[in-house]
């Protein structure tokens, strides 16, 4: 057990000495934020928009279905007591159904957002790891790290960023449509 727990402590400190070597060594580490770079690309831009849209057609599909359902139990209420057993029956029929039916839309809009949300980041992901591994050769980069929130600090002089969205406008110029629909 202290074994684990000093390889545990000692790891940390390791993995920043073979950092602290490399830069020592004249070694180059870079750091990317690639969701900067997928917003802030004009493709990104494009391709989320696109998504955006769908999202916002859907999300009105949503709305109205939902402002017939609610119709339909004002509707109930206020006529409950006036119906025959039949036709009380039928509306609480309708009114499940309707509910059914807005819970799959919901459920399958939802799944296929995901979907769409994926694929572009596939999509995109794949040529943002071209450009950065293109980007480290051309300019000797040991390493390029991804950035995120675990990051407690990160020097800007290594984010290199702002460099790959230049490149990836370059490379992959914006025309036509978005392809996320």
């Amino acid at each position: 057990m202290r074994k684990w727990i000093a390889v545990a402590l000692i790891w940390p400190m390791a993995a920043g000495a073979v950092v602290t070597i490399s830069l020592a060594q004249g070694s180059k580490i870079g750091f990317v934020d690639t969701l900067a770079v997928l917003y802030a690309t004009e493709e990104g831009k494009r391709e989320l928009e696109g998504l955006n849209q769908f999202a916002s057609e859907k999300q009105q599909e949503v709305s109205l279905l939902s402002s017939e359902v609610q119709a339909l139990r004002e509707r109930y209420v206020s006529q409950q007591t006036i119906l025959n057993p039949a036709a009380r029956t039928e509306l609480q029929r309708d009114i499940g159904d309707r509910e059914r039916t807005l819970q799959r839309l919901q459920e399958d809009v939802e799944v296929e957002y995901n979907q769409r949300s994926e694929a572009l980041l596939a999509r995109m992901g794949e040529k943002i790891q071209s450009v950065i591994i293109q980007y480290s050769q051309e300019n000797g980069y040991s390493v390029i790290f991804m950035r995120n929130e675990t990051q407690s600090f990160v020097d800007v002089s290594l984010d290199i960023t702002q460099d790959i969205i230049l490149i990836y406008n370059q490379r992959n110029p914006v025309t036509g449509q978005a392809s996320s629909e």
